[in-house]
């Protein structure tokens, strides 16, 4: 029996229209659903879905990105006390579980066999360190698969590492995804941990937690069409006495295999697959493909779902392209007997009866993409482009290099990658080229060069390094792909607000999967979220600060926590653009925009003196280290010199005699000792002159 059971990133788990709250019109009972924000915005949330076939449990991914809100457990990580000491983060971290009604609590998450996830995308797998902590240092969470599995010393007996875990705690399930999935998925963990952090926030999870959880032990790596059987062996290891077993032994454990996983190719990004399910029992096959792409691209090939779903069973996907008001524009317009009350005012049939945009096709979007840069920049205008950390950059870094090396842009206009985690991006990317498409390992192996040498492209890993080239080609038009595509963290909110207010530059929107709602501030949150960034006393401040700002280093105007909007930055773009397309309007050349900026702070009180502490102690650490280290040089080098006179002091085995040993003792010579001379002169008399 198959069994499908949406956990949370599913319509059959959202909550209800009237539990919605509705960021635009506060007049709810007149809203139909073409008038529910969460309609007109919607994109691919994360999601996480229990499969359950051939007797076994599947987790398919474990999403988390900005439209979902952090529960208490995650924000205040290891502490199980709140501030007064009470132990009710558990009861509230629950009442917030129920209240947004699409997520749930690390120990509510069912045991299963596997997780499987299909890409290196938020959507896919940024929930990994929030329900699978891994760290020994972490209470929440799981238990480390390596810490909890049993481990045969050298004398093949069993040593079973205890973790330091209460017993109550469960083990995480191995991890399946491709390669490219596990090295991509965590470089984009990191940018995202990375963006955060910079602006005060905590994204409920530590770099220590994302290494954990993709340590070796924890992920097996699958390559494409390669087949894995489950239920696994003990402790998933493979020991001597294992491969000593006899075949009847060896058959006898396959026949306990219940089902075979199958990874193929989907597109979309690099490493990204759908999985083939096939029940060992009866040969049925059942295909878990939440995102797939069938179209060619440049770095990658096209999905293969039409060679190896055709004889599928039963099929678990998702709805493909854009959807709320985005898709709308695409598709024509509904007859006036169908709209609801309100809808005339966002879909016009001003088109007759056709679709307002042409359906998107590789080449033409490709197209339209240089011609809008190309016009930004020949009107001495910059363009920020709002890309993912490790995704669909790729494939748009390709198609501008080669756009830029074909025009030979170089010397008019900069191209830059701004990233805290772009270099070693770029570096992974170069060692994956078996796992993209076949002209570019065709390219490579004739010789003519690395298809992601990027010649015309600057990396830089922060906003200073951007500075830099652009005052060395002396203010030069410059395109940069920014990290941040939800345009509320990351460099890429930085220039947006260096960037914004001239009318000549350019906001180019890529991906609209990252144009969703803040989760804090959709689902009742709001006080709390904005009360740790401006309070009610700061506010008045703020003003103030602004009214002497004379540098521009504070942005806009400060505003209520009740004026804040429930979208992300470049949903509030998206949904300006969406307006002014379903009008037959251009996009205006100003809009209103709220944008998350930190206010900065000097520490004071106790936590200045929390902070003195911390760097006092770590200073006290490093000169300790830097002590033993210098200590250590010195006992090396004293060694190396007593080996200096082993030749003179040594016998056949280089064991020093004892009356050598003697006669340095007795003359009082503890010091270095004398070294052989190697110059012969009855040598040098005899080769040296010549010979008549």
């Amino acid at each position: 029996m198959l069994r499908i059971t949406p956990i949370y990133g599913s319509s059959l788990t959202n909550k209800s229209k009237q539990e919605v709250p509705s960021a635009v019109d506060d007049d709810d009972d007149d809203n139909d659903d073409n008038d529910n924000p969460l309609e007109w915005l919607s994109s691919p949330v994360p999601s996480c879905t229990l499969v359950e076939y051939a007797g076994l449990k599947l987790l398919l991914n474990a999403g988390w990105d900005e439209s979902l809100p952090l529960h208490d457990a995650s924000i205040t990580g290891s502490n199980d006390n709140d501030a007064t000491g009470n132990v009710d983060n558990k009861t509230s971290s629950s009442t917030t579980s129920q209240a947004c009604g699409n997520t749930i609590l690390p120990e509510e998450l069912p045991d299963v066999d596997a997780i499987l996830l299909t890409d290196s995308t938020l959507s896919s797998l940024g929930g990994l360190p929030l329900y699978f902590t891994a760290s020994a240092e972490s209470k929440r969470g799981r238990v480390p698969r390596s810490r909890n599995n049993k481990r045969r010393d050298d004398d093949g007996n069993d040593d079973t590492v205890m973790p330091d875990h209460d017993e109550n705690n469960k083990a995480n399930p191995p991890f399946l995804a491709t390669y490219p999935t596990v090295k991509m998925g965590q470089m984009t963990l990191y940018d995202h941990h990375a963006s955060l952090s910079l602006d005060g926030c905590n994204p409920g999870y530590s770099l220590e937690d994302v290494d954990a959880v993709f340590s070796k032990d924890s992920f097996v790596t699958l390559k494409y069409s390669q087949t894995l059987y489950l239920p696994f062996d003990d402790n998933n290891e493979t020991t001597a006495a294992d491969k000593s077993k006899s075949k009847t032994a060896a058959a006898a454990t396959k026949n306990k295999k219940l089902l075979s996983i199958t990874p193929q190719l989907s597109g979309h990004v690099v490493g990204g697959c759908y999985y083939v399910l096939k029940r060992l029992a009866d040969d049925t096959q059942v295909i878990l493909a939440p995102t797939y792409h069938h179209a060619k691209e440049r770095h990658l090939a096209g999905c293969t779902l039409h060679k190896f779903g055709v004889n599928a069973d039963a099929m678990l996907t998702m709805p493909g392209g854009p959807r709320g008001l985005l898709g709308k524009l695409y598709q024509p317009p509904p007859s006036r007997g169908n709209r609801g009350r309100n809808s005339g005012n966002v879909v016009i049939q001003y088109n007759k009866g056709k679709p307002i945009l042409p359906p998107p096709i590789g080449n033409r979007s490709e197209s339209a993409l240089i011609d809008s840069i190309m016009a930004a920049l020949r009107r001495d205008g910059n363009v920020l482009l709002p890309v993912d950390a490790s995704g669909r950059v790729l494939e748009l870094l390709l198609v501008l290099d080669r756009e830029w090396e074909r025009q030979r842009l170089s010397a008019a206009y900069n191209l830059c990658w701004v990233g805290p985690m772009a270099y070693n991006t770029i570096e992974f990317a170069r060692s994956q080229l078996e796992w993209m498409a076949e002209p570019l390992g065709a390219q490579f192996d004739s010789q003519r060069g690395h298809p992601y040498v990027l010649k015309s492209v600057r990396i830089c890993a922060s906003l200073s390094e951007l500075e830099g080239v652009i005052d060395s080609s002396n203010g030069n038009p410059t395109v940069v792909l920014a990290s941040g595509a939800s345009l509320d963290h990351g460099p890429a909110r930085d220039l947006l607000l260096k960037w914004g207010e001239h009318q000549d530059n350019l906001i180019l929107i890529t991906d609209s999967t990252r144009c969703v709602p803040r989760g804090d501030i959709w689902f009742g949150n709001r006080e709390e979220m904005m009360e740790k960034t401006v309070r009610g006393e700061e506010r008045r401040g703020l003003q103030d600060e602004q009214e002497k700002d004379e540098d521009g280093k504070l942005v806009g105007t400060a505003i209520l926590p009740n004026e804040v909007s429930a979208y992300t930055t470049a949903s509030q773009l998206l949904y300006q653009w969406c307006l002014a397309k379903a009008g037959g309007e251009e996009m205006a050349d100003e809009v209103a925009i709220d944008v998350h900026v930190p206010h900065r702070t000097a520490l004071a009180g106790p936590e200045l003196k929390a902070f003195l502490a911390d760097e006092e102690s770590e200073r006290v650490r490093v000169q300790a280290e830097a002590e033993k280290k210098a200590m250590m040089q010195e006992i090396e080098q004293a060694k190396g010199r007593l080996r200096l006179g082993e030749d003179d002091t040594s016998g056949p085995k280089g064991n020093v005699t004892a009356a050598s040993a003697s006669r340095g003792t007795a003359g009082g010579n503890v010091g270095r000792p004398r070294k052989k001379s190697r110059f012969d002169q009855n040598l040098f008399i005899k080769f040296s002159k010549p010979v008549h």
